[in-house]
């Protein structure tokens, strides 16, 4: 049970202890070679009892991290008694606690990895086969045209193309590799852009868009990745409108930020999906068919990734996104 270390340390000081008493009943008597036999033999007593004890606690400690390492609980094994033993259960408990909470971050990494790369499949899936629908039809001279086959696959491509646009966006902005340029940018021309982008969504579902915003009116934020996160409200405000309904999109600054509200006359959204509304691949039940679900998503990192927020509410007839950026030095 014992190391030999322990052992020959205790037949060290045995030793020493009958050569004290020998020398002492040569030198003083009997009476002293027992008195020095008697404290040697006590203090050896309490030297390998400490030694002993101590070796228990570093086996007890060698059982917890093979506990730890075989993927048992954490137990606490801090306690509050003075000594190097104390300290090393510190810092052996506050290291296996970290590993312990780095291993479940990874696994669920890899959980989040695992469904990222099955919805990515599953989103590229309907457009790659509506593509090769359209070349076996092409092919075989089916179908209503090869003028018709050729649109068809031109939208499923672009559809494609927008999806890995979408993602690489994503995937940088989790990187944490966008750098965040905020600057004085006309918040007029910002939402302009982004109604650019979605002007055709907007023709062909017969919605019209009313600006409400002073030609003056000037935030700070970066740009480019701003009418970004607007298009995305655009479209998604857009899509969720029935014919002949208004999108409008306000601005407002107040002394510690703006906001962009993008309200729509859909009906508004179900209660019970506001709290996943912004969850990446997440689709409502009246989402559109070939919905992918990270519009939203992109949207609220872009604007958490300048210290800014994304909410959603329900108003009259349909529903508010807002989209908040806070002042902060230009």
């Amino acid at each position: 049970m014992y190391s030999r270390e322990t052992w020959t340390m205790a037949a060290g000081m045995l030793a020493l202890t009958l050569a004290a008493a020998a020398a002492g009943g040569l030198l003083c008597g009997s009476g002293t070679a027992l008195l020095c036999a008697g404290l040697g033999l006590a203090l050896t007593g309490i030297a390998v009892g400490g030694a002993l004890a101590r070796l228990r606690e570093v086996a007890r400690l060698g059982d917890y991290l093979a506990a730890v390492y075989a993927g048992g609980q954490t137990a606490d094994i801090r306690d509050q008694r003075p000594g190097e033993l104390s300290r090393l259960k510190d810092d052996l408990y506050k290291v296996t606690t970290i590993l312990r909470r780095q291993a479940a971050q990874l696994e669920q990494d890899k959980r989040f990895l695992s469904d990222t790369l099955g919805n990515i499949a599953h989103q590229l899936k309907t457009p790659l086969c509506a593509i090769l629908l359209q070349a076996e039809l092409w092919e075989s001279g089916a179908g209503s045209g090869r003028d018709e086959c050729a649109r068809q696959v031109q939208q499923q491509a672009l559809r494609m193309q927008w999806l890995v646009q979408q993602l690489l966006r994503l995937s940088r902005l989790d990187a944490g590799v966008v750098e965040f340029v905020r600057q004085a940018q006309s918040a007029r021309q910002l939402i302009e852009r982004a109604a650019e982008g979605v002007e055709p969504l907007f023709r062909r579902r017969q919605v019209r868009l009313e600006i409400r915003c002073r030609e003056d009116a000037v935030c700070s934020c970066d740009g480019e990745w701003t009418a970004q996160a607007l298009l995305n409200l655009l479209q998604n405000a857009a899509e969720h409108s029935p014919a002949g309904a208004a999108v409008r999109v306000s601005f407002s600054a107040s002394p510690l930020d703006v906001c962009f509200a993008v309200e729509d006359e859909g009906g508004g959204i179900p209660e019970s999906e506001l709290p996943h509304l912004f969850e990446r691949f997440w689709r409502g039940k009246h989402a559109r068919p070939g919905s992918a679900g990270i519009g939203l998503s992109l949207a609220k990192a872009i604007a958490e990734g300048q210290g800014g927020s994304l909410t959603a509410e329900n108003i009259p007839g349909g529903a508010r996104l807002t989209l908040r950026l806070f002042h902060c030095p230009v």
